[in-house]
This record gives structure tokens, sequence and C-alpha cells, in this order.
């Protein structure tokens, strides 16, 4: 351990990091010792006994606030059994005199030569004193509302989450500045206040989202209810004697039986996403999906994080192949999640990846769908060359801090050739800035990985894309090909589509091929590549071997 201490936990990582932020700390861990060293500001700010540590986890743990520590203890625990490479959580921390403060702690788990688990380094970012207002609205803020959901469960209070969210803030940032854009965020906080008087809070919660709990309200009535705001928001928030126009949109969650806070966070988040996208700002009450309840849903959403936490319990990966629409022999697959529960059975992904998409631990499930994709589809590039894996990245993934590093930290360790692998795009990542979306293209492509746009048609539906975004693939969304045959409209526009992408050197993937009919009509196209049913569904990798693996 003494040569670590004298060079890797010495020196490095700590020269001159106490110097840049009183606010923010590092500190790194020999994972098999146990022995951690800490940032000298990190020491003095939360009164540690000195920078070297043995067992720092548990007098750390000792500091976190007791609401907040079992999913402490619980994911440094998959941090240190080998389960997960990465830490990212958010909780309160008590300091030297007394006070909890705010937290976002985030780490990464280094591997020696011998790819075991060797060194983990973290940092800890101080938000301040974690007081029950928000600084800046003046509101409450978003741990004030986790406790306000803990205690209206174990009360048995049956309840309506509504969530607000400021569609194009940034125009008004950019037109007036962020000083004036945070005054204008204080104002619809205010109005808000207004609206639902003293009978239920108000929540500032991340970014421009406001929450109300309303407890013994009937869903009918949050509808009438929302279209008051929206008056209010357009007509009554007043900076400077300047009206400023507010569009928001909306989504609802009725709080009932079994639930949990963080579970009550992503159904809001999803109904506010399905609202903002799909409803056109409209209200969106996180009820019945086909023949789903929003029991069930609020239910699935807490049987999923349960699996996650528990290594992935019930998660498996699907196989579809891709095959050359020249010669119809193969020349890659698509890795698809699959999830199957005790309590569910095996459930469709169009309804429980939706639901993952939106909660914060989809990026460590992300981490393992490409290091499971990865690992599984070896031997198929060891005898295959030429064969290509196509994984899907969401937004979740992409917007994440640590992205860059989780993909070169799986690369390396499981050894997979770059040129291999094509990173597919989902409609989710639509909602990035187009700049900052070219520069994690530009990253990936730095690394010999392909790129593919999922779904075009849909979501990533601008001829723009192609001069605007370096990619390799388009895949045309199953919507455009299931009618090919006799859709007109969609004849002309995948017909228009591929020439031009042909003329750009971009290939066109047309999915959902389900007869030999399909293929040998879009012949006609400049089509690439085919997949789809006609040539297989998506099976395990065992399967998939089985059926293409030249031996």
């Amino acid at each position: 351990m003494m040569g670590k201490k004298n060079g890797l936990l010495e020196n490095r990582f700590f020269d001159g990091f106490s110097d840049t932020s009183d606010r923010r700390y590092l500190y790194i861990c020999d994972m098999s010792s146990n022995v951690t060293r800490w940032s000298r500001n990190a020491v003095e700010y939360f009164g540690f006994p000195g920078e070297y540590m043995d067992n720092a986890g548990d007098i750390w743990a000792s500091h976190i606030h007791p609401d907040d520590r079992q999913r402490y203890i619980d994911d440094i625990a998959q941090i240190f059994s080998g389960k997960k490479d990465r830490h990212d959580l958010d909780y309160r921390a008590m300091n030297k005199d007394g006070d909890y403060v705010i937290c976002t702690c985030r780490g990464n788990v280094m591997r020696g030569n011998d790819g075991e688990p060797d060194i983990f380094i973290g940092t800890i970012e101080n938000h301040g004193i974690a007081d029950r207002v928000d600084a800046a609205s003046g509101l409450y803020n978003v741990y004030e509302f986790l406790q306000d959901i803990r205690d209206l469960r174990l009360r048995g209070k049956t309840a309506v989450e509504l969530l607000i969210g400021i569609n194009c803030f940034s125009e008004i940032n950019d037109m007036y500045g962020h000083n004036f854009g945070d005054r204008v965020l204080k104002q619809v906080g205010m109005v808000l206040v207004t609206i639902f008087g003293e009978s239920s809070k108000v929540y500032r919660m991340d970014g421009v989202r406001f929450a109300c709990a309303l407890t013994d309200t009937a869903i009918g009535h949050i509808y009438e209810l929302f279209r008051k705001i929206q008056f209010e928001m357009k007509y009554n928030v007043f900076v400077d004697g300047i009206r400023i126009p507010i569009s928001i949109s909306a989504g609802a969650v009725v709080l009932d039986g079994d639930y949990d806070e963080f579970s009550v966070q992503s159904s809001a988040r999803y109904a506010l996403e399905r609202s903002k996208h799909e409803q056109h700002g409209e209200l969106y009450v996180f009820e019945n999906n086909m023949k789903d309840t929003a029991k069930r849903r609020l239910e699935l959403i807490s049987v999923l994080r349960k699996s996650m936490l528990n290594d992935y319990e019930g998660f498996f990966l699907c196989y579809q192949p891709l095959f050359s629409s020249e010669s119809e022999e193969l020349i890659g697959a698509e890795a698809l999640l699959r999830w199957e529960s005790r309590d569910f059975g095996t459930v469709m992904p169009g309804e429980f990846i939706p639901l993952l998409e939106k909660d914060p631990s989809f990026f460590e499930l992300g981490c393992w769908i490409l290091r499971r994709a990865l690992t599984e589809s070896m031997m198929m590039v060891d005898r295959n060359p030429d064969f290509t894996l196509n994984v899907n990245v969401s937004y979740t993934q992409l917007s994440h801090p640590l992205f860059r590093e989780s993909v070169k930290s799986i690369l390396k360790e499981t050894g997979f050739p770059t040129h291999n692998l094509c990173i597919e795009l989902t409609e989710s990542c639509r909602q990035l800035e187009k700049v900052y979306l070219q520069a994690e293209i530009g990253f990936l492509k730095s690394l010999g990985i392909k790129i593919a746009i999922d779904d075009f048609g849909t979501g990533f539906s601008s001829l723009n894309l192609l001069s605007d975004l370096s990619v390799e693939t388009l895949k045309f969304d199953r919507g455009f090909t299931k009618d090919i045959m006799t859709n007109t409209a969609n004849q002309a526009i995948i017909k228009a589509i591929a020439n031009c992408a042909s003329e750009l050197h971009v290939h066109v993937c047309l999915e959902g091929m389900e007869s030999r009919e399909m293929i040998d009509f879009v012949r006609q196209y400049c089509i690439y590549s085919f997949q789809g049913y006609y040539f297989s569904r998506p099976v395990v990798m065992g399967q998939f071997m089985q059926m293409y693996l030249k031996v």
C-alpha cells in the first residue's frame, strides 16, 4: 500500500486541486486496502480525522443524512462488489458545524492491468446548506418535495403530483440574459403560489420545473387548474414592467397505493415529456397506456429500479440481424434490451424503456447494455471481421457528464474493436442542442465508432441532419415501411432521401422488412441494408450464433 500512498494516492490527483474550489472535494481509494485519501478542503470542511483514513466509507456514511444514508450504502456496496463501476448520487451530508449540505457525489472505478478493480476516484460537489427552501426562487426545494412524498405515503394519503415545465426557456435567457431569466423564474414561482394558495406547497425542482402535490383532489379538477395556470403564465408574468409570455407543459401523477418518491419523480418526468413532445403542451396524466393503469406503471417503475439495484436481475439482450440489400448476407446485428420479472412476467420494450429513459439510473443501465453487448458479440467479430454491432444510445446517456469516459472505459475493458461498433442515436437525442450533438458524434467517430440515426422520419425527420451531422447510416422507422407497397407518399419520401443519402455516401437501412414481396419491391431504391422479421426476430446471442456463426 505504501507504494500507492506515495505515488498514485499521494500526488497526481491532488496537486493544486484543493485550491481550485472550496465547494469541490476529491477523494481516492485503494480498493484492495480500503485506504482513502481526501483533499485538504474536505478534511477541514467536514472535520475528518486526517487526509488518510481506513474504512472511510463508514466514516462518510455517518455524515450522510439518515434518510439518504441507505441509498449511499447500497450504491457503494455495488461498487466494491464489482457490480458497477460508477457512483452518481445526490444526498445531504453533515459538515463539522452540524449543518447538512446538499452534495452531488460522482466517481469511477479504475481497473488495473489484470482487469480487477484497483482505484476508486471520486468528486463531491457541495451545493450549500440543505435547508427546505430554494435560494433563487424562495420556494420549497426538491429535498422538501421528496420528504413530503415520503410522508404522504407513510400516512396512506392519496394525492396528485403536478409537474410543470417551461418550454423554450433558453430563448428568454438568450434575449434578456441569465440574471433576467432568474427573475422570470422567481415570478413564475410567485404566480404558482398565488394560484395554489395556502393549501398546497409549491416546489422548485431541477432546472425550469415546478411541482405541487395536491391532496384530496379529483383528477378532473387538475385539468381545470392547469387551464388556469396556462392563462396566468401567458398573461400575468411581469419583470420590470415587461410582460413575459410563458409557454408551459405539464404532467400529472396519481399517488395511490404502493409508490416511493423516486418512482413518483420518474413517472412525473415521463408525463411531462409526453406533454411536451406529443401533446403540444397540454396536460398529460400518467394513467392508462393501452390496457395498463397508472398504478401498474408506478409499480412497474419501482420493480425496474429494484432490478437494476439487484445486479440488473431480469434484464437481458437479444440481437436482430442486419443483412446486405445486395447479397442478403449477414453484415451485423442490433442489440435490443429485454426484461422479465417475477411480478410482471415478460414486459414489452415499448412499455418499460420509455419509463426507464426518464429515470436518472438509466445511464448506469446504458453502460451495462454496452458492456454486455460488446462482451457477448466478441465471438461474432472474431469469426467475421466485418461484423458490425449496433447499440442504441439515448438522450439520458449522451447528455451525461461521464458518457465519454464510460465509453472509453468499456471499450478498453472488453477489448472490442471500435470499427466494429455502431452507435444508434435514438429519437430522444433530438432534445440535445445541435452543437452539443455534433461534439458528441465527433468524439465517438474519433474513437473509430460508426454513427447511425435511428427512427429516421419521426423525431429525426429533417434533411438538414444529413449536412449537420456526420453519420454513416439512416435507419428508416418501420412506420414508413409497413405499407411501402401501397403508400405512394412514403414511397416518394424513401426514394428522395435514399437518393440524397447515396450522393452523400450515407447508408440507408430499412427496418420492418416482413415479407419477400416487400424486399423485392424496395430494391428499386438506393438501400444498403435490411432488418425485419422476414429474416429473424430478435434472439439471444447463443441462438444467434447457432443461426449465423460460420464454423
